[in-house]
């Protein structure tokens, strides 16, 4: 039964999600890391991916450029609930390389 709940509130939680902006793809750089030791020396392990937190990004209305957050709030005609605010915003990718200086 536990297991069933907990499906359940994820699956809500989903249907409230930010939308998926459109104004900058997302691209993730390579984070390739390697595992050294003194008998074997160093091998790649992975090609990991560097990805940025959802509060570097810009959370935009789906239908044009209007931020729905600014300073310290959220935009209450955008916004005045979690589903609306689901419903009308959307979260565009990270340029990371030009904003961050993120580069392979």
């Amino acid at each position: 039964m536990y297991s069933a709940v907990v499906l359940l509130s994820l699956y809500l939680a989903a249907v409230q999600a930010q939308q998926v902006g459109t104004n900058k793809a997302e691209v993730h750089p390579p984070l390739p890391w390697q595992k050294c030791t003194k008998s074997g020396g160093c091998v790649t392990q992975s090609s990991a991916k560097v990805v940025l937190d959802a509060n570097w990004r810009w959370v935009h209305t789906t239908t044009g450029y209007t931020n729905c957050y600014t300073g310290q709030k959220w935009d209450s005609t955008i916004c005045p609930d979690g589903a609306t605010c689901a419903k009308n915003c959307a979260v565009d990718g990270a340029d990371y390389s030009g904003t961050y200086g993120i580069t392979a």
